[in-house]
């Protein structure tokens, strides 16, 4: 396994980076990774031990398990760790928080619908399914009354099916 630093990680969104200590370029971590007790967070500046592994998006670290303690700024600064600067105007520089956010190549995980909205949005699909499968049967039969209930169900699943499948 190999061992780094934590250089950034967001609780809220459970994503940060590690900078192996071989010199490595940073990788990935999820809050699903860490063998911890407890709460699965890391800290900026926290030693971890990691395993490595690679997708369409580049090196992502498994298994993280925290060492030790954790690096004041001092040592991280030797190290070449610097914070991220805050944006102007984030409510975690006015509370003093001392976190930077996630890394750029950490993809940001979509804001899912309200349950309410997904319910819709499944009722909707399944009561446009139903009308276009019975719209086929009964237009392909000569029943050209059901030509605009079969259109107007294509038109609400090609709509629904814009909507990133994430979201739900």
């Amino acid at each position: 396994m190999a061992e780094g630093t934590v250089s950034v990680y967001d609780r809220e969104a459970g994503w940060g980076t590690i900078v192996p200590d071989d010199g490595g370029p940073p990788v990935r971590v999820h809050q699903v990774e860490i063998r911890s007790h407890g709460d699965q967070v890391l800290e900026r500046g926290e030693r971890v031990a990691f395993g490595i592994e690679q997708d369409d998006d580049g090196a992502f670290a498994t298994d993280v398990t925290p060492l030790g303690p954790i690096l004041s700024e001092e040592d991280l600064a030797r190290l070449g760790l610097v914070p991220e600067p805050e944006p102007a105007g984030d409510d975690a520089a006015a509370d003093g928080a001392a976190t930077a956010g996630p890394a750029a190549d950490c993809p940001e995980e979509p804001e899912k619908l309200p349950t309410w909205m997904s319910a819709v949005i499944a009722l909707l699909g399944s009561a446009a399914l139903v009308l276009l499968v019975i719209g086929v049967f009964q237009v392909s039969d000569g029943n050209d009354a059901w030509l605009a209930p079969l259109i107007v169900s294509g038109v609400v699943l090609t709509v629904l099916q814009s909507i990133p499948h994430e979201r739900w």
